[in-house]
């Protein structure tokens, strides 16, 4: 008798994804797609631009690129050379995948924090590496201990991977925490890769820190961001890498066998999104702003634990106290109230007692799907 593999975490969430769109009452409170609609400007351009006949170089077209060496210069304190030290990919994912078959090679060890985005941990594996998590602790905010880290590394490790804010759990990492973990990287001749994503989505006066922009720090980062969170660009696919030269060649030869060059009405519609109005933008940060309050006081009368979220879009929630596995929990709110959060154990095996919700529904959504979350957890805690 054999026994079935384990599933993923990536398998996992995608299988509720499914369950949820057979729903057609379904409140999705777990995936990370912003419910606004992309800036009309944005989506003019990218319109525009399937009329143009023009080809693009694989690492993206110069005028793009040199609007996002501006941006990660006025907002992250990093200077790069747009002509070899940024490259434009088919979104985040296409960058995190770039960034980590570009570091590291079979047996090779990376740190990774958890819990955090669960695709890295696939990326490391298809390429023959080892993930090797590191436990964040609940009750210290889900901090990014450096001695953790150090006590983690062995001859083989390669990389430390940082994403700040964090996804699930919504912390940052601080710049005091941001130095030691670079001390720590420069020590031991590792690669940082840098997950910048949420970048602009920090609350409280919460400093969000690139390791990139801190001396010493940018020879050795690899940094990806995107366009889908702040501009409400899911699936135009519209992201970027960043870092030294020397290490963005090896990228670009990966980009060129993988896929070449996004397409020309992404990159146009980046463009516009980087160089024109921001007000849209702005209006979306401050409704995120207002939903996470919604959120933080409905969960709170509920009485369960969570984790405040310095950045990002989601609520990282404990309920251990509810006897259940975080996928149980999960499976039993979709299947009897088809509200759709996600299981803290699909981010990491230590974190079954938390479920992830997002605030990217209109509030009044927020409410009802919390509502019906509360059904289920009043239920089983009866």
């Amino acid at each position: 008798m054999t026994t079935a593999p384990k599933k993923r975490g990536t398998e996992i969430l995608y299988g509720l994804i499914a369950e949820a769109r057979g729903y057609p009452d379904a409140i999705i409170l777990g995936r990370g797609d912003p419910d606004f609609d992309t800036p009309a400007s944005i989506i003019d351009a990218g319109q525009e631009a399937m009329t143009r006949e023009e080809a693009s170089p694989s690492a993206g077209l110069l005028p793009l690129r040199q609007a996002i060496a501006e941006r990660v210069k006025r907002v992250n304190g990093i200077d790069v050379d747009p002509e070899t030290e940024v490259i434009v990919t088919n979104g985040g994912q296409e960058a995190l995948f770039l960034m980590v078959i570009a570091t590291i090679t079979a047996g090779d060890e990376v740190i990774i924090p958890e819990p955090n985005y669960n695709t890295y941990r696939d990326a490391i594996i298809f390429a023959g590496g080892v993930p090797v998590g590191i436990v964040t602790d609940p009750n210290e905010a889900f901090r990014v201990v450096p001695e953790r880290v150090r006590e983690a590394i062995t001859p083989k490790t390669r990389a430390l991977l940082l994403v700040s804010p964090n996804n699930p759990a919504a912390s940052v990492i601080s710049r005091e925490d941001q130095l030691a973990l670079l001390a720590i990287a420069q020590e031991h001749d590792l690669i940082i890769i840098a997950d910048d994503i949420y970048d602009l989505l920090t609350y409280d006066g919460i400093e969000h820190v690139s390791p990139a922009s801190l001396p010493g720090g940018k020879a050795r980062t690899l940094t990806l961001n995107a366009l889908s969170k702040t501009y409400a660009m899911t699936g135009w696919r519209a992201g970027w890498i960043i870092g030294p030269a020397d290490l963005m060649a090896v990228v670009l030869r990966h980009k060129e066998a993988i896929s070449g060059p996004a397409s020309l009405a992404t990159q146009y519609a980046m463009l516009a999104a980087l160089t024109g109005p921001q007000a849209d933008m702005e209006a979306m940060r401050e409704t995120y702003i207002r939903r996470r309050r919604v959120v933080l006081d409905i969960v709170d009368a509920m009485g369960l634990p969570f984790g405040t979220p310095q950045g990002g879009q989601f609520v990282f929630i404990d309920i251990s106290g509810t006897g259940r596995t975080s996928l149980d929990l999960a499976q039993e709110i979709l299947t009897e109230q088809h509200v759709l959060a996600y299981p803290g154990g699909a981010f990491s095996e230590a974190m079954n007692g938390f479920i992830r919700v997002t605030f990217l529904q209109p509030e009044e959504k927020l409410r009802e799907g919390l509502e019906k979350v509360k059904r289920v957890i009043d239920r089983v805690m009866a």
